[in-house]
């Protein structure tokens, strides 16, 4: 009888204990009340803004060079042999199956989702994916952020030859993506 007390209330301070806020700004996704958090660089300061979404990207001008702007695709070319572009379309896909739009955008074979998580960028909530697949003949891995609100969605994304990258060259492409500040 007394363990049986010491269970009970065991059990009723558990469900006493503060439960986690979420944190302040947009809401999230259901189970995604605690994301990862991530912030422009100090260097990104160049600023480019995408077609009519009132979204703005920054970017660092050393690192990266607009190569084309037309508005809803923005291509940059960097150092290092990876290559970004930011597309926007006027309509809402899923934040879950943005990933399925740069699968089908590059025509990539034998695709994989190889991580895929919702994220906190300058305090918008983004879909995360890494992705990996054959371009042509050459395997590519494509990184990448997406946004969907309001009937518009923005694709944010890196991509390079797998056979050269490298932790260091991801970092820098993920920095790079982190210049996405979507407009409200």
């Amino acid at each position: 009888m007394k363990y049986a007390l010491y269970a009970i209330l065991v059990m009723f301070l558990a469900s006493c204990a503060p439960k986690p806020a979420v944190p302040p700004g947009k809401s999230v996704p259901p189970g995604k009340a605690y994301m990862e958090e991530r912030f422009k660089s100090k260097d990104a300061v160049e600023r480019v803004p995408i077609g009519g979404t009132g979204t703005t990207f920054y970017y660092d001008k050393r690192l990266w060079s607009v190569k084309s702007d037309e508005g809803s695709r923005i291509e940059f070319n960097a150092r290092r042999f990876s290559n970004a572009q930011i597309f926007s379309y006027d309509e809402a896909v899923p934040m879950t199956d943005i990933f399925k739009k740069l699968v089908e955008g590059y025509g990539l074979k034998e695709a994989q989702l190889l991580e895929s998580e919702f994220i906190r960028v300058n305090g918008e909530v983004v879909v995360y994916n890494k992705i990996e697949g054959k371009y042509g003949r050459k395997h590519i891995v494509i990184l990448s952020y997406g946004y969907s609100d309001k009937g518009r969605t923005v694709i944010t994304h890196g991509y390079i030859y797998k056979s050269m990258l490298r932790a260091e060259t991801e970092a820098e492409i993920v920095d790079f993506l982190n210049g996405f500040v979507a407009g409200k």
